[in-house]
């Protein structure tokens, strides 16, 4: 019976390094994709700590400026609203899709043309409405430089 025993460990190590063999490209993908899984992961975490587009510390004169300049719909807006919208210039969004289903998304921030886009969805009106010079005014009151007293 002591004899049988290291007989059936040979034949079995023998059946699982054929396994292994028949599986190799399989686990070879496996091992590809997990490096590159963790790879986005880092990535995106690293983009969520440092965006390209840094929220600014208060929001409330650019609020007011899109208020009186813009009007619809921002004057009925709450703080969620402000919140949503602030969202959509500042965060992060999985956008990025690899055709390789088992990867995650890439995250990243939105471009404007997405932005735009995405503000038609959430408010047709009036942002369906906006032309390019529309448009440009709007960035401006978005992303302009603060003023130094001098």
């Amino acid at each position: 019976m002591s004899s049988l025993r290291p007989k059936v460990l040979i034949v079995f190590g023998i059946a699982l390094a054929f396994m292994l063999y028949l599986a190799r490209v399989n686990l070879r993908q496996d091992w590809n994709d997990l490096v590159e899984t963790v790879n986005i992961w880092i990535d995106n975490f690293n983009r969520a700590f440092s965006p390209a587009r840094s929220r600014p510390i208060s929001t409330l004169q650019r609020e007011e400026e899109l208020k009186m300049y813009v009007g619809a719909p921002f004057l009925d807006f709450r703080g969620s609203d402000w919140d949503k919208f602030w969202n959509v210039i500042y965060g992060l969004f999985p956008v990025d899709y690899s055709e390789n289903e088992r990867l995650p998304p890439r995250a990243r921030q939105l471009t404007e043309p997405e932005m735009q886009e995405r503000f038609k969805e959430l408010h047709p009106s009036p942002f369906s409405y906006f032309q390019d010079q529309h448009w440009k005014q709007f960035w401006q009151i978005i992303f302009k430089k603060k003023s130094q007293n001098t």
